[in-house]
């Protein structure tokens, strides 16, 4: 299709493809990968994990990978009505036509789109009736593949950096005409999950973690665009984006990030400046954002500072450090920070009191809060944002009471140690507790619906001053959200049934609508709330067979110590906690920095 015509649709740019960086290779000969976010242009170019993988896959001289997003409704719409197939960017070939379709999966609230994607691209979306292409996806959510195992014949579990190539060779020895020798082949990959070959002679039952997720040891030594394709249009996130570290050792036990991103591993200083300085060279960017879960854990902070201020100084650009840490947030980084005219910082606090984040096991008191408002404000910031958590496990009225009382006290002490003219707001971001798989608390249940707005209620009522903005997540896209997470195979029924009932970006609150879910649940004869309750410890769980390579046993203790009102310490602070690492990983975290 000609760019030309494509104007006529909103954002076009989403389907032009013809973007700066952007990597245009012939395809005679070459494995051809269709490479899929299954969501909006603008979302999908946001996301760092993509462009790594889409580089290093066009650096293979015998592969060829074109991307492709969801299109919008007025695209999709006249895609339907003229049964033209959905196509990649950079060529503008059905993707029906590719090898392989690869889906980059990082929130469940994508799968209805997933199935919508295959269906445009007229490819059946059932993975058993399918013999072409061949689909697998990768992400977060292969962390529990139960939910969409009809549809994708494969997954990839953890970094896909060292899968790919794994993956090409074998492809490059198939034969093409028999689909399950394919996928025999492909489930001796430690980090391949096949449904329906993997796990063997029903070893899940048996509560033995056989798919082992992939990681990258080393991120000095691991593949990185520094020339990253710059979105033609606005991109949710769009700017240069450098690695400090992967993985988190802080422990909070809601927190799924933290644990199937472990281990720990950073970037030295002198790899982080010359990705810096050639991504800026290369694509234009005046902004730049240092990436990690924990950015003030990074262990070389004052140096990391003073980069900083030399990148703003030679190429004039901001640069954000995002995923700061309230007990741990020295004058340096603020002063570079506001010396940018950045006046907003944000804190997840989570908890109000000292009791409930000791049982999700965030270690902070109300001394290492006041300290860091005290400093903010005194540098200069007066817009402080805060991520709270409502609904989490042994959380009380009290516990919920003491939000409000917590912000207002945070917003006086913030007045008091101002330096500037300007009068402080305090801005909340408010969401849910959702039982994750591979967290602590994956057996506990998620809030009704009607609590949480009552829950809501009375922090509005707390918190009433147009120096406060509150802001809450949507709990009805939270609860279908919790249920994807936590499905099993039964679920891929309901799936199809409310996507085929016009179920599609479940991401977008302009678009969610429950009732076509609770439709389908109906039409399945499934309980939702059976995904959403209290799970029993004893119960073999839907996503056993796949391992994040955390232990079983280790998420029992913390859970355990969760209800004991117990903390756990950073293990990077030189003690090993046992999570399981060790068994499959060299553990980094276990050796002071």
């Amino acid at each position: 299709m000609k760019d030309k015509y494509l104007l006529q649709f909103k954002k076009p740019y989403s389907y032009f493809g013809n973007e700066l960086n952007s990597i245009h290779k012939a395809h005679n000969g070459k494995i051809k990968i269709a490479f899929i976010y299954p969501n909006l242009y603008e979302i999908g170019m946001s996301s760092l994990g993509f462009k790594i993988l889409y580089h290093l896959m066009n650096n293979m001289p015998d592969v060829v990978a074109e991307r492709a997003f969801a299109p919008l409704p007025d695209f999709e719409s006249y895609l339907r009505k003229n049964n033209f197939p959905l196509f990649t960017l950079e060529s503008h070939t059905p993707i029906k036509d590719f090898d392989l379709i690869a889906f980059s999966v990082q929130t469940y609230m994508d799968y209805t789109n997933i199935l919508n994607i295959l269906d445009l691209s007229h490819v059946n979306i059932h993975s058993n009736k399918r013999k072409h292409p061949i689909v697998f996806a990768g992400g977060t959510s292969a962390y529990n593949p139960s939910p969409i195992s009809d549809f994708i014949d494969f997954f990839c579990l953890g970094e896909g950096e060292y899968q790919i190539p794994k993956i090409v060779e074998l492809f490059k020895q198939w034969d093409r005409k028999n689909k399950d020798e394919l996928l025999q082949t492909l489930s001796e990959i430690n980090s391949v999950y096949v449904p329906g070959i993997s796990p063997k002679n029903n070893e899940a039952k048996a509560n033995k973690n056989i798919s082992i997720k992939d990681i990258v040891p080393d991120l000095n030594n691991a593949p990185t665009p520094i020339k990253p394709i710059v979105p033609s249009g606005k991109a949710v996130l769009d700017k240069a984006n450098v690695e400090l570290f992967r993985g988190c050792t802080r422990g909070c036990r809601f927190c799924q990030a933290g644990i199937v991103y472990r281990p720990v591993r950073e970037k030295s200083i002198k790899q982080i400046k010359y990705e810096a300085e050639e991504i800026l060279k290369n694509t234009g960017y005046e902004e730049l954002t240092f990436l990690s879960l924990s950015s003030s854990d990074y262990s070389h902070l004052d140096e990391l500072i003073t980069l900083a201020k030399e990148l703003i100084e030679k190429y004039h650009v901001s640069i954000a450090v995002p995923s700061l840490r309230i007990d741990k947030f020295p004058a340096a980084l603020g002063k570079m920070i506001v010396s940018q005219r950045v006046h907003t910082i944000t804190f997840a606090i989570e908890a109000a009191t000292e009791r409930l984040r000791n049982v999700i096991n965030k270690i902070i008191n109300e001394k290492d809060i006041f300290a860091t408002v005290k400093t903010a404000s005194s540098l200069g910031f007066h817009t402080i944002k805060l991520y709270f958590i409502i609904g989490l496990p042994t959380e009380t009225e009290e516990d919920v009471i003491a939000i409000p009382d917590l912000v207002r006290r945070i917003y006086s002490y913030a007045k008091k140690h101002k330096t500037t003219q300007k009068q402080p707001s305090i801005h909340l971001s408010i969401n849910p507790f959702m039982p994750q798989p591979n967290t602590a608390f994956q057996w506990e249940q998620f809030d009704t619906i009607d609590d949480l707005y009552r829950k809501a209620k009375i922090i509005k009522e707390g918190l009433k001053g147009k120096q406060f903005k509150v802001n809450f997540g949507n709990f009805k896209m939270n609860y279908i959200e919790t249920i994807l997470g936590r499905g099993d195979k039964n679920l891929s029924k309901v799936i199809e049934t409310a996507w085929k009932n016009g179920a599609k970006m479940d991401g977008w609150e302009e678009h969610f609508a429950l009732s076509i879910w609770e439709s389908a649940f109906q039409r399945e004869n499934i309980n939702p709330d059976s995904y959403t309750s209290k799970i029993p410890l004893d119960r073999v769980l839907p996503w056993e067979h796949i391992s994040c390579g955390i232990s079983k046993d280790f998420l029992l203790r913390e859970y355990k110590r969760a209800m004991e009102e117990k903390t756990t310490d950073d293990c990077r602070n030189g003690k090993c906690e046992g999570c399981g690492l060790t068994d499959f990983f060299h553990c980094p975290a276990l050796t002071k920095k």
